[in-house]
């Protein structure tokens, strides 16, 4: 795969992909000439979610269509197909609030060694936003909080991750409540 000039060129079977403004790391090119050896087709789409993935915490149906330029309902096939089929994604939360992130092992293949600290802080912040919009949005349609084990599949953090994680949203949003005890607490968002 190279990565100069400003299109996608077609030359017979193979063509030349460009993500501007974007290095590509040689494990993201390493990666993708490994697939390609063991005759995993990556699709362009598949490129371009995998190439977000690794600058964002996790990409939505919405935002996969819009980057790929194609409709929710393909977005979301192709975004399945590279969690079931390639295994490359992990996909967490349900119905509207549902989004993919790179699998650890997929993340480790993929990305330039970089800054782990960082990379802690970003999943972590990233968990809070995304537990708060999963709260409110459930909330707003009326559904039940969620558990702690739902919310571990979430977040793909541990039991005791989730604990901490829900007194930190508690004290900075006293809207988020619990309900119950032990493995029977449910967490939502109450308006006052």
């Amino acid at each position: 795969m190279r990565t100069r000039g400003d299109a996608l060129h077609d030359a017979g079977e193979a063509f030349r992909l460009t993500f501007r403004a974007s290095a590509l790391s040689p494990a993201f090119r390493t990666f993708v000439a490994a697939e390609g050896q063991w005759g995993v087709d990556l699709a362009v789409d598949h490129l371009l979610i995998l190439q977000h993935l690794l600058r964002h915490p996790e990409i939505d149906t919405v935002t996969a269509a819009r980057l790929c330029q194609r409709s929710p309902e393909e977005a979301r096939e192709t975004l399945s197909r590279l969690e079931r089929e390639l295994g490359y994604l992990d996909r967490g939360g349900s119905g509207r609030g549902t989004c993919w992130t790179l699998r650890p092992s997929t993340h480790g293949q993929l990305a330039a060694p970089g800054d782990l600290d960082r990379d802690r802080r970003t999943d972590w912040e990233a968990a809070k936003t995304r537990v708060l919009s999963i709260l409110r949005q459930r909330a707003e349609h009326g559904e039940p909080g969620l558990s702690n084990k739902e919310l571990r599949a979430i977040t793909r953090l541990d039991r005791n991750q989730v604990v901490r994680l829900l007194r930190v949203l508690r004290q900075e949003n006293p809207q988020v409540q619990t309900r119950g005890r032990g493995a029977g607490a449910r967490y939502s968002w109450e308006e006052a």
